[in-house]
């Protein structure tokens, strides 16, 4: 993930910090700054404190869900068709 500009913000964006982010997400705030650490999770810092755009992390949200649909329906066409190969070999 990429530190975001400050100066990409809207004058009317939400933006939170990690105990905000946290509730929203339902997850620890040191899950959150583990992620941060990591560059897993948009962020940027303002006057040195982490904060985070709602919109830059709806979005990650997004891709991450539509990445772990299609992971999984990968996974279901790898195992049946290992299935159907498994039972034609007679």
């Amino acid at each position: 993930m990429k530190l975001i500009d400050p100066a990409e913000l809207s004058a009317d964006e939400e933006v939170m910090n990690y105990k905000g982010l946290a509730v929203y997400l339902k997850m620890s705030a040191g899950s959150l700054r583990h992620k941060v650490m990591k560059n897993e999770i948009p962020f940027l810092k303002i006057d040195g404190a982490v904060r985070f755009s709602k919109k830059h992390i709806d979005a990650w949200l997004e891709e991450h869900l539509r990445k772990s649909k299609k992971n999984k329906s990968i996974n279901k066409n790898d195992m049946s068709a290992g299935c159907e190969t498994e039972g034609n070999g007679g």
